[in-house]
């Protein structure tokens, strides 16, 4: 295990899909534990106008969208003294592999969950490896450990952010940089408001993010139900699997 920890006292974040959610929460929090500057990579830069005047130019808001390349090329040139990268901007496009919309939901996911995050994260490597330490945070979700058959292509997507984050640990081991890998459960944004079920709050979840950082871990599971699922993945994996596969059973009983 790779002991390193990054405070974020004094220290330059770049943060993608940060105007909302769990983002926007990590962005404050960034700050309010002392962050020297937080870009913020958002579609809309007027989005983070209501936290500007509060960071007295700590807080950056660049213009980033991860489906556009020349976008994510002219956002990284902006961010050349970047220390933390947090990789957080994704999408959930619901779809099993059943149904009739599955390479749709499979490309909507994967352009964005995958192919963005990579990108962003190539495009920063080489500044991220010139600091003394530095940190990759990547945000996948427990159902990136084991699929949720109602949520298939988006499972599929994060486990694929789960195994680039397990490559980026192995390829880094004896860099100065930290791959932390972030699993939370359902979280009260705007991506999960159709789904009834308990969420936690983005601001627990980035508080645990960032705490994450200052001890160095490699493996975060932000809130109560990711807790939990994370103890039985690190001990029975096929168990975790059994379970999601029955709640979905349950489900379509009730």
């Amino acid at each position: 295990m790779n002991e390193i920890k990054v405070s974020p006292k004094g220290r330059v974040a770049f943060v993608s899909g940060a105007n909302r959610g769990i983002g926007r929460a990590i962005t404050i929090e960034l700050l309010e534990k002392g962050a020297k500057k937080v870009y913020a990579g958002v579609r809309n830069i007027k989005a983070m106008d209501d936290l500007k005047p509060e960071y007295e130019g700590r807080l950056v808001p660049v213009l980033l969208d991860l489906r556009n390349d020349r976008s994510i090329i002219k956002a990284t040139k902006l961010a050349k003294d970047v220390e933390i990268l947090i990789n957080n901007a994704g999408v959930y496009e619901a779809g099993g592999f059943c149904a009739d919309e599955t390479l749709d939901s499979m490309a909507i996911n994967f352009e964005v969950n995958v192919w963005g995050l990579v990108k962003l994260t190539v495009s920063l490597i080489d500044r991220l490896k010139q600091r003394e330490t530095a940190a990759i945070v990547n945000i996948s979700s427990v159902f990136g450990l084991a699929s949720m058959p109602m949520a298939g292509a988006y499972s599929a997507s994060k486990a694929a952010v789960h195994s680039i984050t397990q490559g980026l640990r192995g390829e880094l081991f004896a860099t100065n940089i930290l791959v932390m890998g972030v699993y939370p459960g359902p979280v009260d944004t705007e991506m999960t408001k159709d789904l009834e079920i308990e969420k936690d709050s983005p601001v627990n979840v980035a508080r645990e993010i960032i705490q994450g950082l200052i001890d160095g871990k490699e493996y975060v599971f932000p809130d109560v139900m990711s807790k939990q699922v994370g103890e039985l993945y690190l001990s029975e994996p096929i168990t975790v699997e059994k379970q999601f596969a029955h709640y979905v059973s349950q489900e379509e009983e009730v």
